[in-house]
């Protein structure tokens, strides 16, 4: 079942969540405070989790936060994953593709470039069986399932994973920090989009060029990271919006969509605040985005008009502001 997309569109219409991902330079070996693979990736991870930890007061179900990204050999085009089996082993396991800074992944000395083989002594899924199938439908969720893994191991404690560097296995002992579910990932595509799938938030190549500095990037991202607290794709299929997405049945499900809108400005302005972004780019980011030439109509049609999102964000940044300092 594909998840429906709450999607901010600039220009092209919303993509599926998983991306090819495109080798690049070999890691270094060593552990690192904070490494990756790519950097444009490690950007995305970075400030979703920043936001992740920093709203765990606005998620009532605690979530497992690590800092560590994955990539999965089935996310290569078959031409390029030889090279990456040479390069980072993804025959054997997923692949840490970036790790935060200051993150519990970091802590535990794990590093970009690591491939992981088991959790508390249980394999994790065979990535060649997974990569085998050629049906985009079929293997992403044996990708995830492979997260998700970790993720219910961690939900209960710390783990010992077996991990594989640079051909040589080692054992590290990983906990986590809780706060909202928050999962980044970059995809490569030159539409311009960022959007929430009820699971990651996802950042197009394309459209990452359009901001200016790491505030900016953090407000679209907080927007989307909101849509999944509040669990609105869920939401949206529940109520009978077509799975195939928001963007197909605009006229219909309109109202419905620009509902959620609200309800995500209003929880990504809080977000941003305890994340310690500047709250002044908020509102020029808005203007700016809405003020591109290639605007397309469902940013109008899905989404409050400029005035109704200022006049939203207004209320909210006055009353944090009003707020005394904790």
């Amino acid at each position: 079942m594909r998840p429906l997309i709450l999607a901010l569109a600039v220009g092209a219409s919303a993509l599926t969540p998983a991306a090819r991902a495109q080798p690049s330079a070999a890691p270094s070996i060593a552990p690192a405070p904070g490494s990756f693979l790519r950097e444009a990736d490690h950007r995305i991870v970075t400030i979703v989790y920043r936001l992740g930890i920093a709203g765990r007061t606005f998620c009532p179900e605690p979530f497992p936060l690590t800092g560590l990204a994955f990539h999965h050999l089935a996310e290569y085009r078959a031409v390029d994953r030889p090279d990456a089996i040479a390069r980072w082993g993804l025959d054997r396991g997923p692949g840490i593709l970036s790790v935060v800074e200051g993150s519990p992944a970091a802590r535990a000395g794990l590093a970009a470039g690591d491939v992981l083989l088991s959790v508390d002594g249980m394999p994790f899924p065979s990535a060649t069986a997974i990569a085998a199938e050629s049906n985009p439908d079929r293997w992403r969720p044996r990708t995830v399932a492979s997260e998700e893994l970790l993720e219910q191991r961690l939900s209960v404690g710390p783990v010992r994973l077996e991990v594989l560097r640079a051909g040589r296995p080692l054992t590290v002992t990983l906990s986590a920090t809780f706060g909202c579910p928050a999962r980044g990932r970059l995809a490569r595509s030159g539409q311009d989009n960022a959007f929430a799938d009820g699971r990651y938030v996802i950042m197009t190549t394309g459209f990452l060029g359009f901001f200016r500095t790491d505030d900016e990037l953090a407000v679209a991202l907080a927007h989307e990271l909101s849509h999944n607290i509040l669990r609105h794709p869920q939401q949206l299929i529940a109520q009978g919006v077509p799975q195939s997405g928001i963007m197909r049945n605009i006229g219909r499900n309109a109202r419905l969509v620009r509902a959620t809108e609200v309800e995500a400005d209003r929880l990504s302005v809080r977000l941003l605040a305890a994340a310690g972004y500047d709250l002044d780019a908020i509102i020029p980011f808005w203007r700016r985005l809405y003020r591109r030439p290639d605007a397309i109509l469902q940013i109008i049609s899905a989404h409050p008009g400029l005035g109704a999102r200022e006049r939203i964000i207004s209320e909210v940044l006055a009353e944090i502001r009003a707020s005394p300092p904790r």
